[in-house]
């Protein structure tokens, strides 16, 4: 979870996990996550919005984590952190 922090202007800043810096208005909320909860990626599309609905991650999680194992993923089972970088992984394209 990000450490909201105020900044100028009405505004808040937070630093994302992978390093690079989120300004927002303050109070701002958005509806869906601006990244996956799953992968970290970025959301965008439909397609993801629809997956975030669904399985509160991204279009690629869900065709990939979620559907194969929906009774799993029901009771609250998500991939490790190792998992999502293997299959993101350079060596297994």
């Amino acid at each position: 979870m990000m450490e909201w922090k105020q900044y100028t202007r009405g505004r808040v800043i937070a630093e994302h996990p992978t390093g690079f810096l989120i300004i927002k208005p303050e109070g701002y909320e958005a509806i869906n996550n601006v990244f996956c909860p799953v992968c970290g990626s970025v959301m965008g599309g439909p397609l993801d919005d629809e997956s975030m609905n669904k399985f509160n991650c991204c279009d690629s999680c869900s065709t990939f984590w979620a559907y194969p194992n929906k009774e799993r993923w029901k009771e609250g089972w998500r991939p490790t952190a190792e998992e999502v970088i293997n299959k993101y992984s350079v060596s297994h394209i």
